[in-house]
């Protein structure tokens, strides 16, 4: 099984100051690495929401306790990045919904509806309802946040050449460089192909071609 590399964030910081006109002035370079960075850091920030690449598609199964309500999210995955979660019926896994009701008291069954919970520390967890009487498996489909990427030496979690030309876009607005709109055509095109190759833009994304807004308030 291959695993997908991409390059550094310390290699796309030189690159991108190269293609900004930097590449001969290592002081200058210097002085414009924490807007470089921020760049490059907004870009994947910004491709992860609206692209649901594949090589990120998780499933985390977890089984619920006797009346156990609380789960924590797996450490990769981030609030935004929940698809779906399922609880296992007999030998059917059945879809729960989100958003508890606030006419929701100690009810006690199969789980049919979740809630994501913010508590301290920014730990986000997995609340069901009713609570189970029986140990229960639930499991959960997101898309795995991306990895650190601070460090020279971390490596981008999406393909590299779009970030990069997101964030040569971004630079070249930023100190007004007159081939903006070539720049900003080549990226649009390879964002094309992306969102061809995965799960589309946001409203697309996940383990079919339908995903849905997270509501906590829709209770039908």
């Amino acid at each position: 099984m291959s695993v997908q590399t991409f390059n550094t964030l310390d290699s796309m910081r030189k690159n991108l100051a190269i293609r900004l006109g930097f590449g001969a002035q290592a002081e200058v370079i210097t002085l414009q690495i924490p807007i470089l960075d921020s760049f490059l850091q907004t870009a994947q920030q910004h491709l992860w929401r609206i692209v649901s690449w594949r090589h990120l598609q998780k499933v985390h199964i977890e089984n619920l306790g006797f009346e156990q309500r609380v789960l924590d999210l797996p450490d990769d995955a981030d609030q935004s990045g929940i698809k779906r979660v399922w609880v296992k019926v007999g030998d059917y896994w059945r879809r729960i919904e989100a958003g508890i009701p606030t006419y929701a008291h100690d009810e006690k069954g199969v789980p049919m509806r979740y809630e994501m919970i913010a508590h301290e520390q920014g730990v986000i967890q997995l609340h069901f309802w009713p609570v189970p009487v029986d140990p229960v498996t639930a499991k959960i489909e997101y898309t795995a946040k991306p990895s650190r990427f601070t460090a020279g030496s971390d490596r981008a979690s999406l393909p590299d050449d779009l970030i990069f030309l997101h964030a040569l876009v971004s630079a070249k607005a930023h100190y007004r460089q007159p081939d903006l709109q070539a720049v900003n055509g080549q990226y649009e095109q390879s964002l094309r192909y992306a969102k061809e190759a995965n799960f589309g833009v946001d409203d697309s994304r996940g383990f079919d071609s339908k995903a849905e807004v997270y509501d906590a308030y829709h209770y039908i």
